[in-house]
């Protein structure tokens, strides 16, 4: 089972995984290939791979700082991370993987590992019941392009699908940071678009989207559990009526 209890471990994954890599891919394929991107695509169109290496860099100095914090010597950790920011930062996302693979040496593993074990463990989230989620949206986005259905329930669907899935494969960089972001942006995605679905809404789709918020809430665990958005947005699922009505009626205060 793969562990993504804290920072360290999260980079550790990653840097483990490009260190395995063929020295003749692109650094987009490879990129791609480790952060669970469409790696054939990826040289042609890197888009997507350079938002995931965004938020990999802000993990990194997420992972510094609280190195930092920890008053253990910088010399023994500063160095190799700054070599992962060195690859996490290609100059040429094009160019073949051996330009960036020599910063994966067994001294960057090994510091990483001590970044690792030193940084206490974040409260613990399901990958397992994540993945099986994004496996059940898949499915669900699947049948809703199938049909004819269209206008303010589709296009609020599709964005909050799209909300749960990014936090989904994010999830292996950020942890459960990831999902405490996805009910933020959940949430305000409905609260922009409750005015012109509030008429339109078909409430036995947008139950479905409900139901998907609730696993995500589960499997994000204690990480969320106390979160006020998370548990706000939660509250409207629950309450079984329109969510648009929902959100405006919560935007509007007590009746």
């Amino acid at each position: 089972m793969t562990d993504f209890s804290n920072s360290g471990q999260r980079i550790l994954n990653i840097a483990q995984a490009a260190r395995q890599k063929n020295d003749k891919l692109s650094a987009a394929e490879v990129w791609a290939g480790v952060l669970g991107l469409e790696a054939k695509s990826a040289t042609s169109d890197p888009h997507e791979v350079n938002q995931q290496l965004v938020l990999l860099r802000q993990e990194l100095d997420l992972l510094e700082e609280q190195m930092k914090g920890s008053k253990f010597s910088e010399s023994l950790y500063v160095p190799y991370i700054g070599r992962v920011r060195s690859a996490v930062t290609p100059s040429n996302i094009t160019a073949t993987w051996n330009n960036y693979k020599p910063q994966f040496t067994a001294e960057t593993i090994l510091a990483l590992r001590y970044c690792a074990e030193i940084l206490p463990d974040e409260p613990e989230s399901s990958f397992e019941e994540l993945e099986h989620l994004l496996s059940k949206l898949s499915e669900f986005e699947q049948n809703l392009d199938s049909t004819s259905m269209n206008g303010p329930t589709y296009r609020f669907v599709k964005s909050q699908i799209e909300i749960i899935k990014n936090a989904i494969r994010n999830y292996p960089i950020s942890g459960g940071a990831a999902i405490q972001k996805a009910f933020s942006e959940g949430f305000s995605d409905l609260n922009a678009k409750s005015e012109d679905l509030v008429n339109e809404e078909q409430t036995s789709v947008t139950a479905k989207v409900g139901e998907f918020w609730r696993d995500l809430k589960s499997a994000g665990g204690e990480f969320v559990e106390a979160n006020r958005i998370a548990n706000a947005y939660i509250g409207l699922v629950n309450k079984g009526q329109s969510l648009a009505e929902g959100a405006i009626a919560l935007l509007s205060g007590p009746s």
